[in-house]
């Protein structure tokens, strides 16, 4: 059975819902092959289509119901097998059977989220559900392997199946998933001046997605909250030092004989996810390091800022597991061609 790969040419498109009473969500997305019928299942075939670095949401059937956190794909899927239980792991009601063909991805970086999308929530908000799954109608010719079941004659419900595809739109739909958004990005970005804003874009750049594009003010917020972060620690006296030019870290400070390192963060947004550096992770992991975001901060059209919420993480070691790649460094392979292209 041919999938409909309708998001392939869309990086954007990162997104899926696995719809599960399993009890250890986040470990992989496993399915069989084939149905009891012994025919391929396009919910089951849908583990074959993830890619590393998507992220797979988890709609638990046994708590909630709904979504409850996410992870992301490590690696291609491949086959493996399953041994179905008489429960009915991922939907199906049968006794227990030998091992079968099953198609595997695994996961990692299982985080859950602060607030549950819970089931009455997306029902609040069904028309909108509707709406978008209706415009993707529009533009999408087969299938969309919605994870949502409509009806007029029912309320919104999780579809019947084991993994989806959750559209992009859903997710910029849900300020619960502001988390999933920023983690997700590929190209990441604030938004930008107001009169930098084209006057005829019909919908705005949602907030939350990013490094700051323009560099006059990605410098300025960043030099406004690490003067936040000196003055802080200057005004409890502390010896300070600003080394974030020639260090992975940013501020050292002393008292008392002791030393602590801080990283700090700037951003005009609501931030719940940040871009981080393989030296600031590598520094983290091996020496104590406390991290300071300064988040909504204001800043104006005079690159001068404003406010900022402050939130702390003392001892702070991030975990490599919940790391999500945004970006890679490619070694050119031999064999190019000198000179302009030949098309």
């Amino acid at each position: 059975m041919p999938i409909n790969r309708w998001w392939r040419n869309d990086p954007a498109e990162r997104y899926w819902l696995e719809i599960t009473n399993r009890d250890d969500i986040g470990a992989n997305l496993l399915a069989p092959q084939v149905n009891d019928q012994g025919m391929e299942y396009w919910s089951y075939a849908l583990v074959r289509e993830v890619r590393p670095g998507d992220l797979v949401l988890h709609w638990d059937k046994n708590h909630g119901p709904g979504v409850v956190g996410y992870s992301h794909v490590q690696h291609d899927a491949f086959a493996s097998t399953i041994t179905w239980q008489s429960r009915g792991t991922y939907g199906r009601r049968r006794t227990t059977s030998g091992p079968e063909a099953a198609w595997q991805a695994p996961l990692g970086g299982y985080r859950r989220l602060q607030h549950p999308l819970t089931q009455e929530r997306l029902r609040e908000i069904e028309p909108s559900i509707r709406a978008l799954r209706n415009n993707l109608t529009k533009v999408v010719e087969g299938p969309l392997y919605f994870p949502f079941a409509l009806s007029s004659t029912r309320p919104l419900r999780a579809a019947q199946g084991y993994l989806t595809k959750l559209p992009r739109a859903v997710v910029d739909e849900l300020p619960e998933l502001l988390e999933l958004r920023q983690t997700a990005i590929s190209e990441p970005h604030e938004p930008e001046a107001p009169d930098s804003m084209s006057s005829t874009s019909p919908k705005p750049a949602r907030p939350g997605y990013g490094r700051q594009r323009d560099t006059k003010r990605r410098r300025a917020v960043e030099r406004y909250a690490m003067d936040l972060a000196l003055g802080h620690f200057r005004s409890l006296g502390y010896e300070v030092e600003d080394v974030g030019d020639h260090s992975p870290w940013d501020i050292t400070v002393r008292r008392n004989g002791t030393e602590t390192h801080i990283e700090v963060k700037g951003s005009t947004t609501t931030r719940a996810a940040i871009d981080l550096t393989e030296g600031e992770v590598r520094h983290a992991e091996g020496i104590n390091t406390c991290l300071i975001v300064i988040d909504q901060i204001e800043l104006d059209d005079d690159l001068r800022c404003h406010g900022g919420r402050w939130r702390t993480w003392t001892d702070w070691l991030p975990r490599r597991e919940e790391l999500v790649a945004t970006a890679y460094r490619y070694p050119l392979p031999e064999g190019a061609r000198t000179g302009l292209p030949q098309v």
